[in-house]
């Protein structure tokens, strides 16, 4: 009986949406996710108006659906994501190519595919009910930030003696010794990789921690990506956050002036040592 009702529901709805449809282009709702731009003025960077002080003005970029991304941090609708790397970040399906601010929202039509998206979610429509998701190179979304519908990716798959990721050939690949270790990484007996992609020589000592993070004996690396860290005593936090003998760090980055024996997170992007309090690995001023 509640199926019943909720279909009914739904179908009222859509009648609703289709005579708004049938008014004419200009009154075709928007997303909530299009309702917002990106902007730069005076050398500061704004989303609807508001101020967006850890944004870069020269590298911002909007991705368009509310997502944006500089050389730090991917933003949507102007907030950061925690845990998501701008240089592997990418819209997927139908989001329109990344382009500098200013945005240009007026010319993109909300059609059918967005109605359908809109009322079931993850159901049925013309384009299989994909709605636009968001990538950041490992299929899956670390710490549970971020909107809940991103695409997952093949990832890596053995097929015969070859090994690959996402369909392309991982070369000189061994499929006897290869394994899957999450995060993107994976190694076999004579190398280790991300993405398909070999980042050390090491396999032996490397492994994959957590929040992006792995290492091998000499080197520390961030979604596969070697970082400034020492493998001495180096651990993961929580929260993108992680620590070595003489530095903490945040999504890979150094925190800056952080003292490592006493630095410790708060939660929700926080964290402080015996002086300083942070927040998405910068100073709280």
């Amino acid at each position: 009986m509640k199926n019943i009702k909720r279909m009914i529901a739904v179908a009222v709805l859509m009648l609703s949406a289709v005579a708004a449809f049938a008014q004419g282009p200009t009154s075709r709702p928007t997303p909530p996710s299009q309702q917002g731009s990106y902007r730069v003025m005076g050398g500061k960077v704004y989303y609807n108006n508001i101020i967006m002080h850890e944004a870069d003005p020269r590298t911002i970029q909007d991705l368009g659906y509310g997502y944006a991304k500089d050389d730090e941090y991917v933003w949507f609708e102007g907030r950061i994501l925690p845990l998501v790397d701008p240089y592997t970040f990418r819209l997927k399906h139908t989001a329109p190519p990344a382009g500098p601010v200013p945005p240009q929202h007026g010319s993109q039509d909300f059609g059918w595919d967005d109605l359908f998206s809109l009322l079931f979610g993850n159901g049925s429509s013309q384009n299989g009910g994909q709605t636009p998701g968001y990538d950041h190179g490992h299929g899956h979304n670390p710490g549970g930030h971020g909107p809940g519908h991103m695409q997952p990716e093949r990832g890596y798959e053995i097929v015969g003696n070859k090994v690959y990721y996402n369909g392309v050939l991982v070369n000189n690949a061994s499929a006897h010794s290869f394994k899957d270790l999450g995060w993107g990484y994976a190694k076999d007996s004579s190398r280790a990789y991300y993405c398909g992609k070999k980042i050390s020589n090491d396999p032996t000592r490397f492994k994959a921690l957590a929040d992006g993070y792995a290492m091998d004996a000499f080197d520390v690396y961030y979604f596969g990506e070697e970082i400034e860290a020492s493998t001495s005593g180096f651990k993961v936090l929580s929260d993108g956050y992680a620590k070595d003998a003489f530095d903490a760090y945040y999504c890979g980055k150094e925190v800056v002036g952080s003292s490592a024996s006493t630095f410790q997170v708060l939660g929700n992007g926080y964290a402080k040592d015996a002086w300083e309090t942070y927040y998405l690995g910068k100073k709280v001023r």
